[in-house]
């Protein structure tokens, strides 16, 4: 918005004001405006809602359910009668956050409270913390993993082995040196902060204080059982863990992969210079009148399609949500073909339906018949007047002549203004050409 000599503008979930000067100074000269009309949704938006919801629903159900374990433990060991353990359970789930959002930052997943915390001072920058050698403990765990399950463990360890203390505190002052290193690194080697590095230092001195002041800083007697569940409390969690987190990092790549294909496949250039390589077949609006969607449109997606064959019902049915996402915008042309004398009478059946009925009434015809009337023809041409006119006769020998001079046999076959849809490429795509240049050849 301009107002006056000020400039609002929004930058990464940020709404900043300044002054038309210091705008155009530092303004790259590239802007996005979006703007709605009557049309504008979110593809898929009432599927993409279902599954937002039941992701919520995992994530909320997980968390209460975490949040009532954690409960029933510490109601049952009561622990609220002991104010040391409260404290230091309090403080070790803040680390368990902290750490969470270290290894988000570590993954390189977005996070707003994760960049509020890192902006912190003027020479932070946490990403660069965690991607030097030293985040890395002997170069192969990052220290946000230990972090996190380190805190994971002492969690555990206080609400349902509280009688293990001691051994958390022994543990706690073994970290201390870390703390020490991690600021001297940050300051005189990296000359950056790592905010959440500094929180992380934080915790593990607070916990230390509070193991001071409660009185459980000494040396426990040791015993076999006792040391085996400690060695577990903190060998399990971190070893989850650091399997779960490549796996993550995984996901998080092949996603950001994905995305930047689909980058690349939506250029147009892209999608003709794919195109261009494929056999071209000579093919117009005239070759069949079976025309669905926008028949002024540069774009003629044909359709050589097989009444009777399963993939052919399904191209059908990806056809039909393709025109209904953008909004008629392209023509798409049925070619029919049986390659059976047997089951010509479905060919037929589908040319005389378009010239007998209105085109919504087609649709339907069209739509039922490949969702199941298909696999009984007989009774489903009963429900339909099905008269051979003359002008069906010439369209379906158009088709036959068409199909005998290109030798196409292949069903379902989708042509883009002639060439064959590239293997790289589906149906849908063709939403993001609906203004392809005709001009290809």
């Amino acid at each position: 918005d301009i107002r006056q000599e000020n400039i609002y503008y929004s930058w990464y979930d940020k709404e900043i004001k300044t002054s038309l000067q210091e705008f155009i100074t530092s303004w790259s000269g590239v802007v996005l405006l979006a703007e709605p009309d009557e049309n504008s949704i979110e593809p898929n938006y009432k599927n993409n809602y279902k599954k937002e919801l039941y992701l919520r629903f995992q994530q909320y159900s997980l968390v209460i359910g975490i949040v009532v374990v954690m409960m029933l433990a510490y109601v049952s060991n009561q622990l609220f009668y002991n104010l040391g353990i409260t404290c230091s359970l309090l403080i070790n789930m803040l680390g368990i956050y902290i750490g969470y959002l270290l290894v988000l930052k570590q993954l390189h997943i977005q996070s707003n409270y994760a960049d509020k915390i890192c902006s912190l001072f003027k020479k932070s920058d946490c990403n660069n913390i965690l991607e030097s050698k030293a985040a890395n403990f002997f170069g192969i765990i990052g220290w946000s993993e230990l972090g996190l399950g380190y805190f994971i463990s002492n969690t555990l360890l206080l609400l349902f082995f509280p009688h293990l203390i001691t051994y958390m505190a022994m543990i706690n002052i073994c970290t201390l040196p870390y703390t020490i290193w991690s600021v001297w690194y940050q300051k005189m080697k990296a000359v950056q902060w790592c905010p959440l590095c500094l929180i992380v230092q934080v915790i593990l001195w607070n916990i230390f204080i509070i193991n001071l002041i409660v009185g459980v800083i000494y040396f426990p007697v040791f015993s076999f059982p006792d040391m085996l569940w400690v060695g577990c409390l903190y060998f399990i969690p971190f070893l989850v863990i650091n399997l779960f987190i490549p796996e993550l990092a995984k996901g998080n790549r092949i996603e950001q992969i994905t995305q930047e294909i689909n980058s690349l496949k939506t250029n147009e250039n892209v999608f003709k210079t794919f195109l261009k390589q494929q056999t071209h077949y000579e093919v117009d609006k005239t070759t069949s009148k079976i025309l669905f969607g926008d028949p002024d449109s540069d774009i003629l997606v044909t359709i050589l399609t097989n009444p009777h064959c399963n993939p052919c019902a399904w191209m059908h049915t990806r056809a039909e949500k393709l025109l209904e996402d953008i909004n008629q915008s392209i023509c798409i042309q049925y070619i029919f073909s049986s390659f059976n004398k047997e089951l010509e009478s479905g060919a037929h059946f589908m040319i005389a339906a378009y010239f007998t009925y209105p085109p919504k009434k087609v649709k339907t015809i069209y739509k039922e018949w490949f969702e199941g009337g298909k696999n009984n023809p007989k009774e489903f041409f009963q429900r339909y007047l099905h008269v051979q006119t003359e002008e069906g006769k010439k369209e379906y020998l158009r088709h036959e002549e068409w199909k005998e001079r290109v030798q196409l046999r292949t069903t379902p076959t989708v042509l883009v203004n002639g060439y064959q849809l590239p293997d790289n490429y589906k149906i849908e795509d063709l939403r993001y050409f609906t203004d392809l240049n005709v001009n290809i050849k």
